[in-house]
């Protein structure tokens, strides 16, 4: 199975080699796109660090990641961002239960965590609007996967670490203290449903069925899911845990909360929070596109021509025409 995808995805990219007029109007217009993308991206900058959620370096970084977002795919990717950034700023807000502590480092993100959030969605972004339609399609289902991924772990962080009750460790399925890294729930796990299901609908294409499988909404919510579980799985194994003696709690932070020094307490030294973050983006956007190609109706099409005769040949076009997979670049 995943050989006949990944041979379908060549196919893709060999069959919509050439170039396109429409292809091409789009590259001819990605310098205006992009110098739009930087402006609007940086007031928006401007503002999350007038509001504290930004750091200096982190307003930058969101400057470079909007621009490059917004050039490759226009309003709709860079509402997914925006939807994204706000929704996680204002739970991240939210009072916490006693005796559970934030596990980031301080309420600004600075350049390396908006980088692991939003570098590969980037990236997917751009190369979208430099890829033939068939092959833009998927990337662009990549990038809704990589979006949704780092949405539906931090909601599912945010809300079950404070209304999720008793939490279990993913790996073993061990009683965890609430905010432990790898500790699942079940308010955790709807809640990175329904952030996976945000990103969907601000992607979705025109005229796409959220409903129905093979939609836009189905790779993105996919990926969201498996990014969050992959999250999730990293921090219960490999993730590197600190401890700060001081208050005798764990922590991913190498000075505590109460200002504190922390030391190594287990897992890989490097492999921190935002390699974890950057991971599981990666692995929501594999998993959108594995969807996105495997859930392709037209992909059954392909392998099997049958001979139709002239007087059949509108209908048949008609009826095998389907959906497009991405949402409208545009």
């Amino acid at each position: 199975m995943p050989r006949t995808i990944l041979a379908d995805f060549a196919a893709r990219v060999h069959a919509g080699a050439r170039g396109s007029p429409a292809r091409d109007a789009s590259l001819v217009e990605m310098p205006r796109k992009l110098a739009i993308g930087l402006a609007a991206a940086a007031s928006i900058a401007l503002a999350a660090g007038s509001a504290k959620a930004l750091a200096p370096s982190g307003a930058a970084a969101a400057t470079l990641v909007g621009g490059a977002v917004f050039a490759g795919t226009g309003l709709r990717g860079g509402a997914a961002l925006v939807a994204f950034f706000v929704s996680s700023s204002l739970l991240g807000r939210l009072p916490r239960r006693e005796g559970v502590q934030a596990q980031r480092r301080g309420s600004e993100r600075d350049a390396v965590q908006v980088l692991a959030n939003g570098g590969i969605p980037a990236a997917l972004a751009l190369a979208a609007s430099a890829a033939p339609s068939a092959t833009c399609r998927v990337l662009l289902s990549g990038f809704g996967g990589a979006v949704a991924a780092a949405t539906a772990d931090t909601w599912a962080t945010e809300i079950g670490s404070r209304y999720g009750g008793q939490a279990r460790s993913i790996a073993t399925l061990r009683p965890v203290p609430p905010g432990t890294s790898g500790g699942i729930t079940l308010a955790g796990l709807g809640a990175s449903v329904a952030g996976a299901a945000l990103i969907a609908t601000v992607t979705r294409c025109r005229g796409g069925k959220t409903r129905v499988a093979g939609s836009p909404a189905l790779p993105i919510v996919v990926g969201g899911l498996c990014g969050s579980l992959c999250d999730s799985l990293l921090g219960a194994t490999i993730q590197e845990v600190r401890f700060c003696d001081a208050c005798c709690a764990e922590t991913e932070a190498l000075t505590h909360a109460c200002g504190a020094p922390t030391r190594h307490l287990r897992g890989a030294a490097w492999c921190g929070n935002d390699l974890v973050n950057l991971i599981a983006s990666g692995a929501g956007a594999a998993a959108a596109i594995i969807t996105a190609i495997a859930a392709d109706p037209r992909r059954g099409n392909r392998s099997v021509r049958q001979p139709v005769s002239q007087r059949g040949r509108a209908s048949w076009r008609r009826e095998t025409r389907r959906e497009p997979l991405a949402f409208d670049k545009r």
